[in-house]
Formats: C-alpha cells, structure tokens, sequence
C-alpha cells in the first residue's frame, strides 16, 4: 500500500475518534454550566465565552506549532497535542465553577492540535495529484466525529453524567493519538532557512495572497460559529417536546451532510478550488438567513442539512486553495498560521453570536452569520486564481 493511502487510513480513524471526543461535550456545556451552579440569565454570554476560550490560546499557539512541525515532524505533534488535551479534559471533570472551566479550556486551546497536525501531514505527505480527494476525505472524518460526538455525548452524558462524560472523552482522544502515532509514517523534508518561529511566521504573513486568504478564513468561521450558544436555546424556544434528541439530531444533520459532501467536492477542488468556496460562501449565506426566519423545527433540521453541503465546499476549498499557494516544505508554518486566523473566528464568532442573541433575540445570530459570509464572498472573489505551488513566489 502507498505510504500516503497507509496515512490516511490510520489518520482519518484517529480525526474520527478524536472529534468524538472533542464535540460530545460541546452540545452540553449550557447544562454543565447550569450544574456548576450558573444564573440561566447568564447562560448564552458565558456559554460563548467559555466556547471560544480555548480558541484564543490555540490561536497564539498554532503559528508556533506549525513550525515546530515543519522542522521535526507532525507525528511527533500529534502525540504532543493528543497528552495536552487528555490531562485538561480529565481536569474538566472536577471542576466546581464556570471560572476553573475556563481556565481549563484556555489550558486545553494552549496544547490541541491533533486534528490541525493531521491536516498538515497528509498535506504534505501526498502526491498533488490526490491533494483535494485527501484533504477531502480528512475532512469527512472531522465531519463524522462531528456528527457521532454529540449523538454519544447524549447517551454519556444520561448513563454516566456530564462529568464523567470528560473523562471517557479523554479516553477516545488516546486512542485517537495511539492510532495517529503509530499507524503512520513520515518523510520530513527539513527547511533550509534557519531563522527563528517569529522570524518564520513574519514571512507568511508577509505575503498579500495569504493575508487575504487567513482574514477570509477569520470572517467564515465567525460567521458559521456566531449560532454555536444560542442554537440549543433557539430550538427549545420553538419546540417543546423532546428538545434534547432534537437537538442532538439538528447538530448531527449538519455534519452528516458535510461527511457526505467533502470527499465529493475534494475530487472537484484541485480543477478550481476558488470558484467552490465562492459558490459555498453564497449557499451558506443565503441558507443562514433563511434559518433566521424559520419557526418549525423540521424545517430548521433541513436547512441546517443542506447547509453541511455549502461548509463541506467553504473548508475543502479553502484546504485546498491554500495548499495549492505554498510548496510542500512550508505548508505546516503556512497551516499553523491558519489555525491562529482561524481560532480568531471560532472566538469572535461565539461572542458575537452571544451578544446578538442576548440583546436582539434568538434569530440574530442568524443574520449576523450570513452578512459574514456575504463579505467573505465578496473579498474571495476579489483575490487572484490561484492553482499551483508556484503561486507562492508570485504571491510577492
């Protein structure tokens, strides 16, 4: 078997087990915070605080591990990230208050980075003929953790509690890195500049193309994470039965749908990349207001459905475009900075939702999310195509 597919086997399980862990508790954080003793008032501001907290951290962390791992390996990023995650979820589950959860999430975006490591190496371990089909097929997996975590944190959470929840996810993230670790290989192609991790990330950013390509990224995942503390509240207020299956199921249908549409839209991304986050950005926005004025919950589960196919295009086009802009020997720098931009958006996008949500009602957020991906479209469409690994030099 080809070292790339023997990678992606082993890595996609691991994404899998591994966003399991990371989302199965997610869903659940506005009921933890009510056991930890929080105001219901207070719920929507301090569920979007503690949501994007880790975030922040990850962000001032990435460019820094991306770095690292050009220099000595992502495998080895893999199980550093993998320990770092196990002990501040295991540390989780004891917490007593809202504040100690805090510290806990920023401790835990400090560490992560087992699914951005292995983005980076299958990234650069893969021939670019199958470049888009892998990126694609690594972000399925993220897709279908996604969708399993929070179906098996409603079952963790009824048979064993919240608490105990943290601890068997902390469980299925070392297994995730006992996969990840020993079930690939790496060829480490060592750069030639010896300048320091600032002195790394100062040049990537000092590329035009790439700085408008990592604020895109910041303003798409804010626009997509500015539902993520009032969605179960918006459910809850426009349905009254069965509100925590329903919403196990409207946040499991968003990532089925996106499961089922990257590998397909990973095999059309290395033709024209661009023009499939463009027309992704336009579905997503259109689909997000289309939320803001929905009051059936049947109707809210098929456009969230529908939606996964638009994130599907908007993150593989976006994997892609920017592998496609760089060479194979920067790509885990030029990554790493991604995720710092990146982490801006899952920060601003769960404040910003919080606060529209508090203040303008539970359909906002809606809104609010789909101008943001109006001007994502727009600044894409104003940038440069960009098909080959060349496109780094003319980025100039």
């Amino acid at each position: 078997m080809d070292l790339w597919k023997r990678n992606l086997i082993f890595l996609s399980t691991g994404v899998v087990i591994s966003a399991i862990g990371f989302s199965m508790v997610i869903p659940f954080l506005p009921m933890y915070l009510t056991e930890l003793g929080l105001e219901e008032k207070s719920l929507p501001i301090w569920t979007g605080i503690i949501a994007s907290s880790s975030f922040l951290t990850n962000g001032l962390m990435s460019p820094i591990w991306g770095s690292l791992a050009d220099r000595y390996g992502k495998r080895i990023m893999l199980v550093r990230s993998g320990l770092g995650m196990i002990i501040s979820y295991s540390l989780m589950g004891l917490v007593q208050n809202h504040y100690q959860l805090l510290y806990l999430r920023l401790l835990n975006g400090l560490l992560s980075g087992y699914i951005p490591a292995s983005i980076m190496l299958v990234a650069t371990n893969t021939p670019e003929l199958y470049l888009g089909f892998a990126l694609g097929v690594i972000q399925t997996s993220v897709a279908v953790g996604n969708i399993m975590g929070p179906l098996v944190g409603g079952f963790s959470a009824k048979i064993l509690g919240i608490r105990y929840s943290f601890f068997f996810a902390a469980t299925l993230i070392a297994l995730a890195v006992i996969l990840g670790f020993f079930g690939t290989r790496e060829h480490i192609k060592k750069t030639k500049s010896k300048q320091s991790i600032l002195a790394d990330i100062k040049e990537v950013i000092s590329y035009p193309v790439l700085r408008r390509i990592f604020l895109i990224k910041v303003i798409v995942q804010a626009g997509l994470f500015t539902i993520q503390p009032t969605l179960p509240l918006y459910i809850s207020e426009i349905t009254t039965k069965n509100i925590e299956v329903i919403t196990g199921v409207i946040f499991s249908a968003f990532g089925i749908s996106t499961a089922v549409g990257a590998p397909l839209i990973g095999r059309m991304a290395n033709i024209n990349a661009k023009k499939i986050y463009i027309n992704g950005l336009w579905v997503a926005a259109l689909l997000s207001f289309m939320q803001g004025t929905t009051s059936n919950v049947s109707w809210l589960g098929i456009e969230r459905f529908v939606m996964g196919f638009a994130n599907a295009a908007v993150t593989v086009g976006n994997n892609v475009l920017l592998a496609q802009s760089v060479s194979e020997e920067i790509r885990g720098r030029v990554f790493g900075v991604l995720n710092t931009f990146t982490a801006m958006g899952f920060i601003g996008g769960p404040l910003i939702g919080g606060f529209l949500g508090s203040h303008l009602g539970l359909s906002s957020p809606f809104y609010g999310g789909g101008i943001l991906m109006l001007l994502a479209a727009l600044l894409l469409w104003a940038i440069p195509n960009i098909h080959n690994e060349k496109a780094y030099e003319c980025a100039k």
